[in-house]
């Protein structure tokens, strides 16, 4: 069938703590039929299948609907906006590189032999004969040869070299274009890409133009946050640009989106809870919770035709119809049915039975229901006959007493077969023949078979609650009639369109690898300083962006602006004079959002000059923060201290240590300024009885000081206006008394 083809595009995406929410959108014309099927293709292989939703969005009349959504393996369609798989023109230039190498090797060689050129000493003469010629003319022609070589070569050398160097310098402009543009390249002719494949049902024909939005996620993209504070000249009032770098190695680019960014993780297990029923009485065990239901009876009879028509070519013989039901029980008991060495071999847990325990388990069941007088369970003929008849006779007093059902299983377990599990999970057929076959009279009163016990609770395993993954054999199998879980290899085979490509690519490896590479975005780390976002206080927070943004799908981290506010801000001056008389300015911003400021980097600006980089801590939203802004020159500070030691006390028994603290404090920008001066005096340990410190006169007055983020005892502080222009004294005193005899650690002066 041919499913015409939908082209898509991304429209939005959310970026969460890690992993991606991609929305692309399709647009189904309007006045056109409907189409029963469409597909969407250029779906990136890293996408999780089970996370894939479609919807149908418009206005006007009764929308379509999608009635199935299915997730296949596609050959990729070329994009013209995209740029080649091969880039020929890299690959000329390296090949340009390459002969222009070999070349000037070969020249330098052909240089090495001609230097090596010599002109052979004139040999030696006879003795007693006059001395040979000497060829003065084959030596200077040699010469002239030799140095006319050298020159022609030198100047192939320089040019082979000019020519070399322009070439390295051309691939390598190629490569870092390369490497800067996005890895998102044009698709090989043999790549394969996942589509999407939307089942449509419409009453009517769309009047308007309607689209088709179609949901997945995608692993691996990471996002920071990061900020740049643009201060006025009079640092009054602040704009807050928030910005994060985000990184992402999806297989698509993000061009021109509608960015989010969330603080969530992308799919989380919750438990939803439930209301409990308040009741008065006696406590009782709460129901068996059972996520798996055994699969309905008399799936063999889907194979009926084939066995009929197209296996053998002919009917088989139909099997001979069964004896009515007795109503009595007569001849053997019951006990003997179950032969040991089956209920040996079957299975110790709960799970899937085999072929072969199940037919070992019918032939024991049907041996059962062939003794004498042995009630069988109703025939297929009386649908409406629901269990058997009552007993209306007992088994002979000689024969031994019948075994009930929760015996015979005890019995199997203690041989080591555990027949329970395997009778729990013999399922369908089997099972109903057990209920029937054990079955309690229903008038009661006369000696029989005890009523069986409630059925065992079945343990799940996780691949029977894989659904999607469960398949029918066909009638060749020896498990057909059961479902069976399909491996990986073989599900993405049934996605294939076309199969020819299999032969020569792994489907499984293909994806795995896609899925790793998309994991690993980011791999080279974050940008120094930027930490990734997580949640505040245990609320999750969405930031998005004022205007479309492009990612592309290269791995790296790419900054990009989210959103832009004005916010007001407070300057404030802060000096420890005791540690540092340098004063530091600082300012409290109010955070203009709805969100937290979360930590990151933060780029202060005044006007249009660049100042500082600072790390922005946690700001609570509609919250302050604040931001250091470094030292202030114009503003100095100097401090003094006086120390005096005296006798006190009765007849001269303790020392009091006098302690005078001056600050002065000189404004000299132009305009007024509030310095807050921090001061610690000496504080004591718990129950100190033998020292005192009792503090004198301060002026002007201060306030105790206790920091938010530490600890600080005897932490003192002067809150001052100080006008432009004008200097302001500061003056604190403090004595400690200590006993004469003892001398603090250090020597009694503090300051």
């Amino acid at each position: 069938m041919n499913v015409p083809v939908l082209s898509s595009r991304i429209d939005s995406v959310t970026v969460y703590r890690q992993g991606a929410l991609v929305c692309r959108s399709a647009i189904l014309l309007a006045a056109q039929p409907v189409p029963a099927q469409v597909k969407l293709l250029g779906l990136p292989l890293s996408l999780d299948d089970g996370s894939v939703r479609v919807r149908v969005e418009g206005e006007g009349g009764e929308l379509p609907v999608a009635t199935d959504l299915r997730i296949a393996l596609d050959l990729a369609e070329p994009d013209p906006a995209l740029p080649p798989p091969d880039d020929a023109e890299l690959k000329q230039a390296r090949r340009a590189v390459r002969s222009l190498a070999d070349r000037r090797a070969h020249l330098e060689a052909q240089r090495s032999r001609i230097e090596r050129l010599q002109v052979f000493e004139r040999p030696a003469n006879k003795r007693g004969q006059p001395p040979l010629p000497s060829p003065t003319n084959a030596r200077l022609s040699l010469v002239e040869f030799q140095q006319k070589q050298l020159e022609s070569l030198d100047a192939q050398l320089a040019q082979v070299r000019s020519e070399q160097r322009q070439a390295e310098e051309r691939r390598d402009h190629l490569e870092a274009r390369r490497k800067a543009a996005s890895r998102a390249g044009q698709a090989k002719p043999h790549e394969l890409r996942k589509a999407a494949l939307i089942s449509l049902r419409a009453a009517e024909v769309p009047t308007v133009p309607v689209r088709v939005i179609l949901e997945y996620m995608v692993p691996g993209a990471r996002w920071a946050p990061s900020y740049a504070i643009n201060l006025t000249p009079d640092l009054a009032k602040a704009t807050v640009a928030v910005r994060a770098v985000v990184a992402q190695e999806t297989g698509e680019d993000w061009t021109g989106v509608r960015l989010t960014l969330a603080t969530a993780d992308a799919q989380r297990w919750v438990e939803l809870p439930e209301m409990q029923a308040l009741r008065i009485g006696r406590r009782q065990p709460a129901p068996p919770r059972r996520g798996w239901r055994a699969p309905p009876a008399g799936a063999g009879e889907l194979y009926a035709d084939y066995d009929r028509f197209l296996a053998g070519g002919a009917a088989p013989n139909k099997p001979a119809p069964e004896p009515a039901p007795s109503d009595e029980w007569e001849g053997e008991s019951f006990a003997g049915m179950i032969d040991p060495e089956v209920a040996e071999d079957m299975p110790t847990r709960s799970g899937s039975v085999s072929p072969k325990q199940a037919a070992a388990l019918q032939q024991q069941f049907d041996r059962a229901r062939n003794l004498p007088g042995a009630a069988r369970p109703p025939a297929p003929q009386a649908p409406a006959r629901a269990s058997a008849p009552p007993m209306r006779a007992s088994p002979p007093p000689s024969a031994p007493p019948p075994m009930t059902f929760s015996a015979s299983a005890e019995l199997a377990k203690r041989k080591g077969g555990g027949f329970g599990g395997a009778l729990a999970d013999a399922g369908g057929a089997l099972a109903g023949a057990v209920s029937s076959l054990f079955a309690a009279p229903e008038g009661g009163g006369g000696p029989g078979l005890a009523r069986a016990e409630p059925e065992l609770e079945h343990e799940v395993a996780p691949e029977q609650l894989a659904y999607g993954d469960l398949r029918m054999p066909g009638p060749e199998s020896g498990r057909r009639g059961t479902l069976t879980l399909s491996h990986r290899r073989e599900r993405y085979l049934e996605m294939l369109w076309v199969r020819e490509v299999t032969r020569e690519i792994d489907v499984v490896a293909l994806i795995d690898g896609a899925v790793a590479r998309a994991q690993q975005a980011g791999g080279r780390g974050l940008p120094p300083r930027h930490r990734f976002a997580e949640s505040w206080f245990g609320f999750d927070y969405v930031y998005a962006a004022e205007t479309p943004i492009d990612i592309p799908s290269d791995g790296d981290y790419h900054s990009v602006p989210l959103l832009k506010q004005a916010a007001p801000s407070v300057l404030g001056y802060v000096v420890v004079p005791r540690e540092s008389t340098d004063v530091f300015r600082f300012i409290r911003l109010k955070n203009p959002l709805d969100a937290p400021l979360l930590p990151g980097p933060a780029d202060i600006y005044v006007g249009d000059d660049y100042l500082l980089s600072a790390d922005l801590k946690v700001a609570p939203p509609r919250g302050e923060v604040k931001i250091g802004l470094g030292v202030e020159q114009a503003i100095k500070v100097a401090r003094n201290t006086h120390y005096k030691e005296e006798a006190a006390g009765l007849m001269g028994g303790s020392l009091s240590l006098r302690h005078e603290i001056e600050v002065e404090i000189a404004n000299r920008s132009p305009r007024p300024v509030e310095i807050e001066v921090q001061e610690r005096l000496p504080s004591l340990r718990e129950r100190e009885d033998e020292i005192h410190v009792d503090v004198g006169a301060v002026e002007p007055a201060w306030a105790p000081f206790e920091p938010e983020h530490y600890e600080l005892k005897g932490g003192y502080r002067w809150r001052v206006q100080l006008p432009a222009g004008e200097k302001k004294k500061l003056s604190a005193t403090y004595v400690v008394r200590i006993s004469a005899k003892k001398e603090l650690v250090g020597g009694n002066r503090r300051e």
